[in-house]
């Protein structure tokens, strides 16, 4: 009897120790900027605040110049940014953000693609902004969970890093993703290789015919003429090989997909396909996991 007495009891506390868990109260971070993050404070350094997202498992990081102030869950709040003399310090500008910060939280951005081909007339950096820019469109598309960082901000943010075509290849994924201040980065090389030429014509003869009324001794005589024409038309295709390497990384270096496919078709946009083919196969397509 007092076993079975000793178990409701240990029921009833369980039951009790789960309904107070549930009902806690979350902690929420205010940054300096008026954002709120509502989740779990998990850690306080000297120099970070680590927090966690309800529902997740790992933790971001904010700077304590980033945050104003964190209203536990408790009930308890504590204030950063603020001086001994009593004034609001300032906030200095950062050239890169922190792996796993919130503020980059399911951020994407497309990086230039190196461009590469045996074609003189195309010009690889023009050619690299717009398969960038088509891989973007294409991104905005499918990762519907993901924010997409428009190109232009992307370039802008490499271009005032002195990041170029030249010498982008000596920094990290993660290096990257940090200085954009996104979670994810996209890398990707195009080669297209001119095959040469075809050429297909055909030819047609067009004949018109004319009629000649005669009189010869009051008989009416009819008698038919016509002329031929030839015309040769002719149609020039150029042939085109290509190759698209395809990668994606989170801000920690992690490879999260990479692939190369030489995609079918001959024409210079037949890049597009093989680039789709990629992108809905990836963590975040709606084919990841399928061949």
């Amino acid at each position: 009897m007092k076993q079975v007495i000793r178990l409701f009891l240990g029921l009833i506390l369980f039951f009790l120790s789960t309904q107070l868990f549930s009902q806690a109260k979350n902690d929420i971070v205010v940054l300096a900027n008026g954002e709120r993050k509502e989740g779990k404070v998990t850690g306080i350094t000297d120099s970070q605040v680590k927090f966690r997202y309800v529902g997740e498992e790992f933790d971001y990081e904010f700077s304590k110049s980033d945050v104003a102030k964190i209203e536990f869950g408790s009930g308890r709040v504590e204030t950063f940014g603020t001086s001994a003399a009593g004034g609001t310090s300032s906030i200095s500008p950062k050239s890169a953000t922190p792996a796993g910060s919130p503020d980059t939280h399911n951020k994407v951005a497309v990086l230039p693609f190196e461009f590469v081909s045996n074609d003189g007339g195309m010009d690889p950096e023009a050619m690299s902004k717009m398969v960038q820019n088509n891989t973007a469109n294409l991104v905005r598309d499918e990762y519907r969970t993901l924010t997409l960082q428009d190109p232009l901000t992307t370039n802008a943010i490499l271009g005032k890093n002195n990041i170029n075509h030249s010498n982008i290849s000596s920094n990290t994924p993660d290096e990257l993703a940090k200085i954009l201040g996104v979670e994810f980065v996209i890398f990707g090389t195009l080669s297209i290789t001119n095959k040469g030429a075809s050429t297909y014509g055909g030819t047609g003869t067009t004949y018109k015919e004319k009629e000649t009324d005669t009189y010869n001794n009051n008989k009416n005589t009819s008698s038919t003429k016509g002329s031929g024409y030839t015309s040769t038309s002719s149609t020039t295709t150029i042939n085109y090989d290509t190759m698209v390497d395809f990668r994606m990384f989170n801000d920690r270096g992690d490879n999260l997909y990479s692939e190369s496919r030489h995609v079918f078709g001959t024409t210079i946009d037949s890049y597009k396909g093989g680039m789709e083919y990629m992108i809905r196969r990836t963590p975040f397509g709606s084919k990841y996991g399928k061949k």
